[in-house]
């Protein structure tokens, strides 16, 4: 019976894992924007007669989606992360990661 030859390119797992950092951090730029925003349409919101308070509860949706992908990205760098380690270490199951995720 033949084994299977597990390759791995350590640069180039490492460089997803880093783009997956870079997307994070520009998420997490994104949401305190839109902190900034959603505070100042509420305070507001007595001028407006609620639109801005409409406007700032449509921002807050999209706000908690930047969060979820956020965490996602966290998630998915980490997980990239464990891998090469893993694989440096002769372990190429994969069992403690790439299955959890969220749900958006």
């Amino acid at each position: 019976m033949a084994s299977a030859v597990v390759e791995m390119d350590y640069g180039a797992v490492e460089k997803v894992a880093k783009g997956f950092d870079d997307a994070r951090e520009t998420l997490e730029i994104i949401k305190q924007a839109l902190e900034a925003v959603i505070q100042s349409l509420q305070a507001a919101s007595f001028v407006s007669f609620g639109t801005s308070a409409a406007l700032a509860q449509t921002l807050k949706f999209f706000q908690d989606i930047v969060k979820n992908l956020i965490a996602l990205c966290k998630e998915f760098a980490e997980d990239l992360r464990k891998a090469v380690n893993d694989h440096k270490r002769g372990d190429y199951k994969a069992g403690s990661y790439f299955k959890k995720g969220i749900s958006l």
